[in-house]
């Protein structure tokens, strides 16, 4: 939960460190795209100790990592401090995906798509909570104590970290010839593709949602944003119903066909339409998450599971942070609601490249 609080920080305020730091909307785009390039590319590396060091040192690593690195956020007077501490705030963020799904694929041997929607409510209410904590923190102090408080929040899940993680059992150490599997390769070279697709997607959405309100709701828009963020456990919670009774293929890109229009109504659609339909895209985008996360417990044995959970976070929330350099420099130079429709263009790409993995997989049965 904490780690999805940070995810929605800087996007919950845009406009203000726009104007706190006296930047246009691409360079704090930038920032943000280096930040997320961290909190993806930090995965990585995890993703190989996961095998030797077990979920519960690497997490608890992690949760002493974001304290003291969000401390060092709050504290910031200047961009360059701001962009640096961001950086080490992503780096240890980006342990806890892939290490705590991988946990996930191994505790729960049925139900995987049940599991991953409970784990993922939890995120949806972190989402929630990163709009509602800037909103709080602008409107009675300063955008500082919002990373002050998620610091000081971690030190409370630390304990509970220990307590509450099972040891689990070792499992050997990942070797090179592990990925020489030719077959096994180009199946996993495609489901990262949808990756970066997904994780483009999730980061306008998250991104620039949150400006486009301020645009027409002002000081109240994170206190809104923040309630439509927290709908998104809906589609968490029948993802994981449906991910375990239907094909998962087939329901992401019947998500992805739905999400179509819905990027593109944004700029059409005024005050109240757009609450119905950003309600509709929380729901909708949150509930990709459990089906994608069971899906690759689907695709890969249990050795290089953990390494694929790290290359899928790196590119749904590092590499995908491109998108909010570029988000910027479109609203630089047009508006925040043009962002959406010219990023819908993902979805028919990503609905092809199911259509190949689904194909790819049947060609070995």
């Amino acid at each position: 939960m904490s780690v999805h609080i940070i995810m929605m920080l800087i996007p919950s305020m845009y406009i203000h460190l726009i104007d706190y730091f006296s930047l246009n909307a691409s360079k704090v785009g930038l920032v943000f795209s280096i930040a997320s390039f961290c909190f993806g590319i930090g995965s990585l590396p995890m993703s190989f100790l996961y095998n030797k060091y077990g979920p519960k040192t690497l997490i608890a690593f992690s949760q002493i990592g974001i304290f003291a690195s969000a401390l060092l956020v709050g504290f910031s007077n200047n961009i360059v401090m701001f962009s640096i501490s961001n950086i080490l705030l992503g780096l240890f963020a980006s342990i806890h995906h892939p290490v705590s799904l991988t946990l996930i694929s191994e505790v729960f041997e049925k139900n995987i798509s049940k599991a991953n929607a409970f784990h993922g409510v939890f995120g949806s209410i972190g989402v929630s909570l990163g709009p509602l904590i800037s909103y709080y923190a602008l409107m009675y102090f300063s955008w500082h104590h919002a990373f002050i408080f998620t610091a000081f929040f971690n030190v409370i899940l630390i304990p509970l970290t220990l307590k509450i993680i099972p040891d689990t059992e070792k499992i050997d150490v990942l070797q090179i010839n592990d990925f020489n599997d030719r077959y096994q390769n180009s199946i996993l070279k495609i489901f990262l593709m949808i990756s970066f697709v997904v994780g483009l997607s999730f980061t306008v959405f998250n991104t620039f949602i949150p400006s486009v309100f301020n645009i027409d709701f002002g000081e109240n828009s994170n206190s809104i944003v923040s309630v439509i963020m927290l709908t998104g456990f809906i589609g968490q919670i029948l993802s994981g119903y449906l991910g375990d009774r239907f094909d998962r293929m087939k329901l992401l890109s019947f998500v992805f066909l739905l999400l179509l229009p819905l990027f593109i109504s944004i700029l059409f659609v005024g005050k109240n339409l757009l609450i119905i339909v950003s309600v509709l895209l929380a729901i909708i985008m949150y509930s990709i998450q459990p089906l994608i996360n069971s899906i690759i417990k689907d695709i890969t044995p249990v050795k290089i599971r953990s390494v694929v959970f790290g290359l899928n976070f790196f590119l749904m929330f590092g590499l995908s942070g491109l998108a909010a350099y570029i988000g910027g420099v479109i609203a630089d130079n047009y508006s925040f609601k043009l962002i959406f429709p010219i990023f819908a263009l993902l979805f028919p790409i990503g609905i092809l490249l199911l259509r190949m993995l689904n194909e790819k997989r049947k060609a070995k049965v």
